[in-house]
């Protein structure tokens, strides 16, 4: 479990697909230098990584990139409730202990993203 969990540390390291020297990302992984190498070495041939040997150096390829930001938006979704409410005019809704009032002649449209607590709120109004 530890292993995935440095790896997976690793490839947050690498996604933004840019070089990155295998001191930093010794440094920042947490994973031996020795090791880490070894693991390129693999990545490499596989075709997830560009290792440059002799610069010390890797970049993740372009390809599993946007893999990796895909599962990121995946997994960030699944994290958060979305959901939308109409509140009509002159009314009020108790959202998680807070009162949302509307005070307006027209229908509100309250888009809202909760996790374990009231993320973010976004009110439009509806013609």
């Amino acid at each position: 479990m530890v292993v995935l969990l440095k790896i997976d540390q690793f490839l947050n390291l690498i996604e933004d697909g840019a070089w990155h020297s295998l001191k930093e990302l010794s440094k920042h992984s947490s994973i031996p230098k020795q090791k880490l190498t070894n693991l390129l070495k693999l990545l490499s041939e596989t075709n997830i990584v560009e290792y440059e040997n002799e610069k010390s150096q890797v970049r993740i390829r372009q390809e599993w990139q946007q893999i990796l930001r895909n599962t990121q938006e995946e997994q960030d979704c699944e994290k958060a409730a979305v959901g939308n409410i109409v509140l009509p005019p002159k009314k009020s809704i108790n959202i998680q202990g807070i009162l949302v009032t509307n005070l307006t002649e027209k229908e509100l449209e309250l888009g809202m993203r909760v996790e374990k607590k009231l993320e973010e709120l976004a009110i439009g109004i509806i013609d």
